[in-house]
Parts: C-alpha cells; sequence; structure tokens
C-alpha cells in the first residue's frame, strides 16, 4: 500500500472531475458541467481482490494504486520484474497488472517466471503498457498474459475485468 495515498485525493466536484494534494487542486472538465460517467471515481461494486502492480513509473503506480484501493482492493506494487516476482510469490496476488516495458527484465520475461510458479497458477496476468503493436500483443499472449491492455485503460474495463 503506499503511504502517499493519504495525501492525494480524487473527487467530483460540483460535476467536474478533481485531483488535489497538500499544495494544489486541479480540475478536469468544463465548470458546471457534467462530469462523463467514465470519470467518475468507481466504488466497489465486488468482493475486493489482491492485486499486485508491477510499473516502473511511480506516478503510474500511485494513480492505479489509489483508484484500485478505492474501488476497496488490497494493492501491493513492484517497480521491476525480479521484484515483481518476489512480491507475487509473498502477496499471493488475485491478479497483475503487468507493464511490459520494464528496465532490465521485460514484462514478457516476467510473465514467463511467473506462469512456471505453482502458487501463483490461479493469479490472472494483464499486461497494461504503452506497447500497441500487433507484435506486442502476439508476445504478451505467448508469455501467458491473459489480456493485454493499452494505456490509458478505461475506468469501467477495469471495473468489469477485477469484477
Amino acid at each position: 500500500m503506499l503511504a502517499t495515498r493519504r495525501q492525494n485525493r480524487l473527487d467530483t466536484i460540483n460535476g467536474r472531475f478533481a485531483a488535489a494534494n497538500d499544495k494544489s487542486i486541479y480540475t478536469y472538465g468544463k465548470p458546471d458541467s457534467p462530469a462523463p460517467s467514465d470519470t467518475a471515481v468507481p466504488r466497489r461494486t465486488t468482493a475486493p481482490k489482491r492485486i499486485l502492480l508491477i510499473e516502473d513509473h511511480i506516478d503510474a503506480v500511485r494513480s492505479l494504486a489509489f483508484l484500485l484501493e478505492d474501488m476497496g482492493h488490497e494493492v501491493d506494487y513492484a517497480i521491476n520484474g525480479y521484484a515483481g516476482i518476489d512480491k507475487a510469490l509473498q502477496f499471493r496476488p488475485d491478479f497483475i497488472l503487468l507493464d511490459i516495458g520494464l528496465p532490465g527484465m521485460d514484462g514478457f520475461e516476467v510473465c514467463k517466471r511467473l506462469r512456471k510458479e505453482p502458487a501463483l497458477q490461479r493469479t490472472r496476468i494483464i499486461a497494461i503498457t504503452a506497447w500497441s503493436q500487433d507484435e506486442h500483443r502476439v508476445r504478451s499472449k505467448a508469455a501467458g498474459c491473459e489480456l493485454h491492455l493499452v494505456k490509458p485503460v478505461p475506468v469501467r474495463l477495469l471495473e468489469d475485468l477485477l469484477g
């Protein structure tokens, strides 16, 4: 879990999507206009899941962890593939959201190694990456990823996948 979760906050304020921290408030959307339904912060509608994020960009980790925790899920993270494998074996997640473009060991290799672990056979591994070519999708599937999603992933799609 992220210590910064309590310092940052997302809200819908008067039909606008806003992000706030200790020093600033950033509002997205037209003033006095209703917020589109896909930008509203989701609420838990299913049983909480254990989710491991393996992502090297800490801002992406913080944002996604905040969103998933707000949905009611238990979230942990690793910022490289080696740490991700170790964390997966300790945390035993229901889902792993895996970046492919990791430093050192890429996400394809991480997924292959995770798939060899008997304790993780029921874990669903989903690639969430900026790599969008058909070649990348084929490699993700060959490595053992259930899905290959291209960033940014719509909130409603994440809700459906985790539900």
